[in-house]
C-alpha cells in the first residue's frame, strides 16, 4: 500500500489545479502501471451484477430524470460483499485500506489546495480533529448502455470529487466526465437539481482512458455530465469514484434562513409521497 501511495503522492506534486471552468484537475498513469493491470483483471463485475445506484422508480423523481437505476456499483465505504477468488479480495482490500484507513487521502487533496479548504471552513481547517468531522465513500461502479446524467453540480455538502477511469483501451475518451459552463453566464446552482443539456456548453472532458484520474471541487458552477453510454463501450464505462462530503444537513449550525446545506426542490419535482406529507402538514398546521 506505501508504494502506491507514494506513486500517487508523486502524481499530485507533479499537477496543476486548473481554475476554468472549475477547479480541478486530471491525472493520467494514476496508479502504478502493474497495480493497474489487476485492477482490469481483477474486474468484479466480471462476476457481480452490483447494486443499483438508485432503483427504476426512485430515478424518475430525479429531475432530470437520469437513468441511475442503470449505474451499478460495488461500495467499499460499508463493506459491500462481493464475489471474487482471495487473490482478488485482497487487492481490493489493499485498494480500500488505500483511501479510507486513515485520512491520507484528503489531507493529500487538502494540501494541494488547501485556499479551498480555508475559504470554504475557515480556521476549522487548523484544528486536529477537522478531518474526523466529514464522510467519505468509495466505490467501484459501472454503466449500463443508456446511462447517462445530466449537467449538475452535486449536493450542497460535497466537497471534492475524485473518479477514476478504467477503460481497458483508449478510443472512448468522450465518455469522460464533461466539464461544463452554463451559456447564460449569470446562473448558478447552490446543487441537488439535475439540468438538460442545451442550456450549458461543453468547456472540457476528463477522457475515459486507461488509468485516468479527475479531482473537482464543488462550487456552485461545477456543472459536470456525462454523455449516453452505449453497448460499444469497453467494460460499461468501468471506474471507481471517492467522495468526500459534509455530514447531512452540513458541518456547521448555519444562522441564514434558509439553511442552504438543506435540499428544497420545487414541488413539481418532489416525490408525490413527500409532496403529499407536505400537504397533510400544511392542512393539520391551519386546522390547528
Amino acid at each position: 500500500m506505501q508504494d502506491i501511495r507514494r506513486h500517487i503522492e508523486l502524481k499530485f506534486e507533479a499537477a496543476d489545479i486548473e481554475r476554468s471552468p472549475f477547479p480541478h484537475l486530471i491525472i493520467s498513469d494514476f496508479f502504478p502501471q502493474d497495480v493497474f493491470e489487476k485492477i482490469l483483471s481483477f474486474n468484479p463485475f466480471k462476476g457481480n451484477e452490483g447494486v443499483e445506484w438508485l432503483e427504476k422508480r426512485a430515478s424518475k423523481e430525479v429531475s432530470s430524470r437520469t437513468p441511475y437505476h442503470a449505474r451499478k456499483q460495488i461500495n467499499f465505504h460499508v463493506g459491500q460483499p462481493f464475489e471474487a477468488a482471495p487473490d482478488a479480495t485482497a487487492f481490493w482490500k489493499e485498494i480500500t485500506d488505500c483511501f479510507l484507513a486513515d485520512d491520507w487521502f484528503p489531507r493529500l487533496v487538502y494540501r494541494k489546495y488547501d485556499d479551498f479548504f480555508r475559504l470554504r471552513f475557515g480556521d476549522l481547517v487548523d484544528e486536529a480533529d477537522f478531518f474526523s468531522h466529514f464522510r467519505r465513500e468509495l466505490f467501484l461502479q459501472r454503466h449500463e448502455p443508456g446511462y447517462y446524467i445530466g449537467p449538475h453540480t452535486d449536493i450542497p455538502t460535497r466537497v471534492f470529487t475524485c473518479i477514476f477511469a478504467y477503460a481497458d483501451r483508449p478510443g472512448f475518451e468522450r465518455y469522460g466526465t464533461e466539464l461544463l459552463a452554463p451559456r447564460d453566464r449569470m446562473q448558478r446552482c447552490w446543487g441537488s437539481d439535475h439540468y438538460g443539456p442545451e442550456n450549458f456548453q461543453v468547456k472540457k472532458i476528463a477522457p475515459y482512458s486507461p488509468n485516468n484520474f479527475l479531482l473537482f471541487f464543488k462550487t456552485r458552477h461545477s456543472f459536470h455530465s456525462v454523455a449516453a453510454i452505449d453497448d460499444l463501450v469497453p467494460n460499461q464505462r468501468y471506474g471507481m469514484q471517492f467522495q468526500f462530503y459534509e455530514p447531512s444537513g452540513g458541518l456547521f449550525e448555519d444562522l441564514s434562513t434558509p439553511d442552504l446545506m438543506h435540499t428544497r426542490r420545487p414541488m413539481h419535482l418532489q416525490p408525490k409521497d413527500d409532496m403529499f406529507r407536505r400537504a397533510a402538514k400544511k392542512i393539520l398546521t391551519t386546522i390547528s
